[in-house]
């Protein structure tokens, strides 16, 4: 079964590489979901315009993958969608009991839940994706964003993580293969 973030991450090469000619280099960003510093000596403007006209072109399993491209200081900044999110899970059985870290408890904890559309809300999304990429801080990103509402709205995405909940707990059920310290990738 691949994960989403590899997932990701090919489809993301493949519609950058397809559109401009340069096959990005991929990092976590505190400044967007994933970051590529690929066109720090080319034209990132440019760059940024030719594939938010095509964004529409990359997907992932046929649900919409990048909402928008910005870029900021040469770095090509990329944004992704909840739908995303919402066709990835589908894919994935039920979760499995996961060892006993307080961020894995609390994933357990959201999959027991009822199975509800993914909140396109923008800093659920900043850290669903910071923790997917093991950005710096993103379990600490992804459990936070619900606070950033009050009362009933905050109730009311927390019930609605589902789906989020369930691809962390796949992407993390083996912790050999899928630590941030074990991961030879450059981050």
């Amino acid at each position: 079964m691949i994960s989403m973030r590899d997932a990701i991450e090919a489809a993301l090469s493949d519609f950058v590489e397809r559109h401009t000619g340069v096959k990005p280099e991929l990092k976590p960003s505190k400044k967007a979901h994933l970051a590529s510093s690929s066109f720090l000596r080319g034209d990132a403007i440019a760059a940024a315009e030719t594939l938010s006209s095509h964004a529409k072109d990359c997907a992932l399993f046929s649900a919409p993958l990048l909402s928008r491209v910005t870029t900021e200081n040469g770095w090509l900044l990329f944004f992704f969608t909840a739908d995303a999110i919402d066709a990835f899970a589908e894919t994935l059985p039920p979760a499995e009991e996961p060892d006993d870290s307080f961020f894995m408890r609390r994933l357990w904890i959201m999959v027991h839940h009822d199975d509800a559309k993914t909140p396109d809300d923008p800093k659920l999304l900043d850290g669903f994706y910071a923790a997917l990429f093991h950005a710096p801080d993103g379990e600490k990103r992804f459990l936070a964003a619900p606070k950033a509402h009050d009362g009933n709205a905050r109730v009311a995405i927390e019930q609605r993580l589902y789906r989020m909940a369930k691809i962390l707990l796949w992407e993390r059920r083996d912790p050999i293969c899928n630590t941030p310290g074990s991961d030879t990738r450059p981050f």
